[in-house]
């Protein structure tokens, strides 16, 4: 089994300050990388580097293809969660679901299990007057609507209870058990199965 990423001796400069330096990890199916840092130590700027947004300064990213060759174009769809949900505020819990691009076609009943399943019942709640916890159960809900081989996620626990943030460890289970992986980063150690790096 080949890994589906590799990162090799990557570093990344900005305004001469050194980012990061000399990162190195692979993600094998199923496997899970967590980067622990404080705030501004560099850790979105790594996950925006791997998938292209941000030029890196050395080093190189190398995604595997249908012919179990690496090159540096993503040939498959990735997952990215970043700080800024994508949640519009005029729209309700379900239209926020239901107008995303993955769920083109799905049945309406799929939808609502989905939504049922991440802990969302009020489907008709304008999306302006749920907590932040809630809102991020909606972005939680979009992991779902496609397996991605990998999914790059930011701080996927922070703002969330103990049975929020319960549920996306099983759900971080549950998608591992089906061949994908996780990038994810935290100001801590998480309780899910991860390779952990500090940057």
């Amino acid at each position: 089994m080949l890994p589906n990423l590799k990162v090799e001796n990557l570093s990344s400069v900005r305004s001469e300050k050194v980012i990061f330096d000399n990162i190195n990890f692979e993600v094998m199916p199923g496997q899970n990388i967590e980067i622990i840092g404080s705030n501004g130590s560099g850790k979105t700027t790594l996950l925006r580097t791997i998938l292209g947004l941000i030029n890196q300064d050395k080093g190189q990213i190398l995604w595997l293809d249908d012919n179990d060759n690496y090159n540096k174009f993503r040939t498959f769809d990735c997952f990215y969660q970043g700080h800024q949900l994508g949640i519009k505020n005029l729209l309700t819990v379900y239209e926020n679901l239901q107008l995303t691009k993955n769920s083109i076609g799905m049945p309406q009943e799929e939808i609502y299990k989905l939504l049922e399943r991440v802990g969302l019942s009020n489907i008709n709640d304008f999306a302006a007057n749920l907590s932040v916890g809630q809102r991020k159960r909606i972005a939680v809900a979009r992991w779902l609507l496609k397996e991605f081989k990998v999914y790059l996620i930011d701080e996927p626990f922070s703002a969330l209870d103990d049975k929020a943030t319960l549920l996306i460890e099983d759900l971080i289970k549950e998608l591992n058990a089906k061949g994908c992986s996780f990038i994810i980063t935290g100001h801590r150690p998480s309780n899910i199965l991860a390779s952990r790096m500090e940057i």
